[in-house]
């Protein structure tokens, strides 16, 4: 069985491209989603989550490095696991991480152009099937 995961939200630092003592490559984005509700005296409420995701595929690293900045709208597609870390105090954490296997730009950023989709499974397109 598996936890697939997807997330449409903003990127809110650049993409961080990390090469490993191993030369592999990791690509960590942080994508904030919102949700809107209202409470129980109508009032409009809003929550922000933010989210770590990290990409290990070669080309959709090489998308990113591209196409993604900070700001942008972004699809994510994943899966869901915890990695652990010990902290300064020596102490062991868990945190929510997503293991990205595709990104598709929902925004552009100026300059940019429609490019299409990046990730394991899919290609580049060119922009066509966008709908607005």
């Amino acid at each position: 069985m598996k936890c697939k995961v997807q997330l449409i939200g903003r990127l809110g630092a650049e993409p961080e491209i990390t090469t490993l003592p191993n030369a592999a490559q990791v690509a960590n984005l942080s994508i904030a989603t919102e949700e809107y509700w209202k409470d129980k005296q109508g009032q409009a409420q809003r929550r922000t989550t933010w989210h770590r995701v990290k990409f290990w595929s070669e080309g959709t690293i090489g998308f990113i490095e591209r196409n993604i900045a900070k700001g942008q709208l972004v699809e994510i597609e994943g899966t869901f696991r915890y990695e652990e870390y010990t902290d300064r105090e020596g102490v062991k954490n868990k945190v929510p991480v997503i293991n990205g296997t595709n990104i598709m730009p929902l925004s552009f950023n100026e300059g940019q152009a429609a490019s299409g989709a990046a990730g394991e499974g899919s290609g580049a397109g060119n922009g066509e099937d966008i709908p607005f």
